[in-house]
């Protein structure tokens, strides 16, 4: 959940909506690219040059693939221009996507084109309906209530079966035992020099829980506390912390992923990756290119890390020199995706919360690491979904947060104004 506001602002925008008018394309920039030509579309739409907007949006598209709002703008423009043919392209785009809607909405038009394409628009209707529904099973591994918390994040030690989770607001790593699924112990916090929690990972190499540290507007600083933001190693056993990393020029650091006692880090704020080598190292600038947007969580797979970018899909980033290639997508959107794992086999595990339905989604990689070549769906719509975010994967057992509330903080630090649900975790067995 924790992108940058370019990419949240994305997320939220209605189908076609103007971003800042006098902002001109930056041409090696998907993202301010896209938000450019959306633009552009809808001042075209405006003045009823629906040719125009046409074009705008559908290379926008090529920039977002199975971007929701750029899909639902052409078909809200093939509706105004009366372009059955542009309306439901774009809604079998949709469907193929992934992504949920209601035919209900298109009005009059829903009953025309259901008379006029009988075939066509029940098979599209078909496919929409398959998405409204439930997909997959999974167990709830473990459930805790902890007063004032906002559960991001979760990493399960596997030695000892120990769920730890990140908590934003408590600014706390907690401890979930074996034997009691439903309690929660502090493993860290505040005076530990902890702000907010983030993204965590397990480190059995170093035997360590790694913990990533920032702060948002929902943070609860006190008085004339400065904000900061630091990768933290705690000792696995004793949750003492064994040591601070901080770096220049970093903003948030919110998402980790490690192997073999080597760690990277995702800052979400500044859209930059860090490198740490060992326990005694200094974190180092891995990647930092301009055309990231949201940087969110990562994996390691087939000798690469592999990075999700809420508002683009994916990135491949070269372990040696941080060179960065987006991933080419397969039909499933991934646009959205916010926690990322991968499978001893190198699959990639991935969350989705930006885009109706929330799931969670396995992507085999193409043979060279740079493409998509299938994608099944593991959750959709899960009873006990209400924003997922996090993951972890361990012997082939899938951990998720599933129901972080972040809807319940509102960003000016007032705190929910209703009861904050038990934080479900939920299990996914791979075998």
């Amino acid at each position: 959940m924790i992108r940058s506001l370019a990419a949240a602002a994305l997320l939220a925008a209605s189908p076609i909506t103007a971003f800042a008018q006098d902002e001109a394309p930056a041409p090696l920039a998907p993202f301010e690219t896209s938000r450019a030509l959306r633009a552009e579309a809808a001042r075209a739409a405006e003045a009823g040059d629906y040719e125009a907007a046409r074009r705008a949006l559908q290379a926008a598209s090529a920039l977002q693939p199975g971007h929701p709002g750029i899909l639902l703008g052409l078909a809200q423009t093939g509706m105004a221009s009366g372009d059955d043919e542009l309306l439901l392209g774009a809604l079998e785009a949709v469907a193929e996507a992934g992504i949920s809607f209601d035919l209900s909405r298109l009005g009059e038009s829903d009953a025309r084109l259901r008379e006029t394409y009988t075939d066509r628009y029940a098979a599209l209707d078909g496919l929409l309906a398959r998405h409204s529904g439930m997909g997959g099973e999974a167990e709830r591994a473990a459930e805790v209530s902890v007063a004032g918390s906002l559960i991001e994040g979760v990493a399960v030690e596997i030695e000892t079966d120990r769920i730890f989770l990140s908590d934003v607001t408590g600014r706390q790593v907690l401890v979930v035992e074996p034997f009691d699924r439903s309690s929660a112990a502090v493993f860290a916090d505040a005076e530990d020099g902890l702000q907010s929690v983030f993204g965590i990972a397990s480190d059995d190499v170093n035997r360590v829980i790694w913990a990533a540290t920032g702060t948002l507007p929902q943070t609860p600083l006190a008085e004339g506390e400065a904000a900061t933001t630091a990768l933290v190693a705690l000792d696995m056993i004793t949750g003492d912390v064994y040591r601070r990393y901080e770096i220049d020029g970093a903003d948030r650091i919110a998402d980790i992923v490690t192997r073999d006692g080597i760690v990277y880090a995702i800052d979400s704020g500044a859209n930059r990756i860090y490198q740490l080598t060992s326990l005694t190292g200094r974190l180092q600038l891995l990647s930092d290119d301009a055309r990231f947007a949201g940087l969110q969580g990562a994996a390691l797979a087939d000798g690469a890390l592999y990075v999700a970018d809420y508002a683009l899909g994916l990135w491949r980033v070269d372990l040696a020199d941080g060179t960065a290639q987006q991933v080419r997508p397969g039909s499933e959107s991934l646009v959205g995706i916010d926690g990322l794992a991968a499978t001893r086999e190198g699959r990639l595990i991935a969350v989705r919360n930006g885009v109706a339905p929330h799931a969670v989604i396995a992507i085999d990689l193409s043979a060279d690491g740079l493409g998509v070549a299938n994608t099944e769906i593991l959750l959709r719509n899960h009873p006990d979904f209400g924003e997922p975010t996090l993951v972890d994967v361990q012997d082939d057992r899938i951990f998720v947060v599933a129901n972080a509330p972040w809807a319940l903080w509102p960003e000016d630090g007032s705190g929910p104004s209703e009861a904050v649900p038990p934080t479900i975790i939920l299990e996914y067995d791979l075998d």
